[in-house]
């Protein structure tokens, strides 16, 4: 407890910027922002080669349907984002949608998530 330093509030503000622009990263202030309507919108495909492909299309998986699965930990990660992602805010989500579309020609799966929330 000896080198504790007791400081005002000019000498800790300066101290916390200088923290900040030395690592360079910052969580942006948004308190002054209007409340607005916001929408996403993520993709991406997976292959997953012929045989994979034709059990998920069939139904045959061994530890139950993987698309039901992708759909209900989509809604999981909307829902999380902030805690996944560092300095971003967390916001109150209205909606979110999944589509999953299957392409035979490839063995492929084409996943798009809408999100909505206004904020």
């Amino acid at each position: 407890m000896k080198n504790l330093k007791v400081i005002n509030n000019e000498k800790l503000k300066d101290w916390a910027k200088e923290i900040f622009k030395k690592n360079s990263f910052n969580m942006i202030d948004v308190s002054s922002k209007k409340e607005t309507f916001r929408r996403a919108l993520a993709s991406g495909k997976i292959y997953v080669g012929k045989e994979v492909f034709d059990l998920i299309k069939n139904k045959k998986m061994p530890k139950g349907d993987p698309i039901t699965l992708a759909e209900v930990s989509a809604v999981l990660g909307v829902k999380k984002t902030s805690e996944l992602i560092p300095l971003c805010h967390p916001l109150p989500i209205d909606h979110t949608a999944t589509k999953i579309i299957m392409h035979e020609d490839g063995s492929s799966l084409e996943v798009f998530l809408c999100c909505f929330c206004s904020c």
